[in-house]
């Protein structure tokens, strides 16, 4: 089997983990995801065993693979990790970006917030699953162009899986209404701001934008969480001698 078709099965799957087509807890079942993606059962089944060696996948001895579950409490321990790495992604970003890499990223805010006029239009505020659908695509884009013009491959593998796990299992990516016009803005505000500071080779402002950014959105993602009582990312409790810091900071 030619190494380029596993490669092409990996990032398949990761784009629909990404897009929440495949949602916590689903099983993978390999025939179906490779009718799905077009491809023999093969390159799915290597790439399956790549995402579970990343902890995207669990295998289940007797049962299968399936997508991966976080509590809130993984959860919390995620959003740390980007708050470590993404504002350091972003920084190296704005020392090294090439202008090419930076109107794309002007392009990608262009769109976003062409979905949000068209959000706009609707009397409920918020998105429907096609308007979802585009936004979780071009966020997707977003920041993996930011990591990709780090230059710095390993950042950049590592800054991408936490968020994939982050964003991919606490947000509902099957709830359109998660995404209103208001929060809509709040993000396209912050792209557009990362991106001015990129183009003007701001690393400070392009760290802290990035900090702020991730902190807002653990904010919001818990938010929705205790509102919506999601059962999926149900916290453990951890022994009181362990307090986290307070997660809405």
């Amino acid at each position: 089997m030619p190494p380029t078709l596993g490669l092409k099965a990996y990032h398949e799957l990761r784009r629909m983990l990404a897009q929440g087509r495949l949602t916590p807890g689903m099983q993978l079942v390999n025939r179906k995801l490779a009718d799905e993606i077009g491809m023999s059962m093969t390159p799915v089944r290597e790439a399956v065993s790549r995402l579970a060696s990343e902890g995207l996948v669990d295998h289940v001895p007797g049962a299968g693979a399936f997508v991966r579950q976080v509590s809130q409490d993984e959860l919390a321990d995620l959003y740390d990790v980007r708050e470590a790495l993404e504002p350091m992604a972003a920084s190296t970003a704005a020392e090294r970006a090439t202008p090419a890499e930076i109107e794309e990223l002007r392009n990608i805010v262009a769109e976003s917030f062409a979905i949000i006029r068209d959000m706009a239009t609707s009397s409920k505020r918020h998105a429907n699953a096609r308007q979802m659908a585009r936004w979780v695509e071009c966020d997707r884009r977003f920041h993996e162009l930011v990591f990709r013009a780090s230059r710095n491959r390993w950042l950049s593998k590592i800054a991408a899986d936490t968020k994939l796990l982050a964003f991919g299992f606490s947000t509902q990516r099957d709830l359109p209404h998660l995404l209103t016009v208001a929060g809509a803005v709040t993000t396209w505000r912050s792209h557009r701001r990362l991106v001015r500071a990129i183009a003007v080779r701001d690393a400070a402002a392009a760290e802290a934008i990035v900090r702020e950014h991730v902190r807002l959105g653990k904010h919001a993602v818990f938010a929705s969480l205790t509102r919506d009582g999601d059962a999926t990312a149900s916290p453990k409790r951890r022994p009181a001698t362990r307090a986290r810091r307070p997660r809405t900071s």
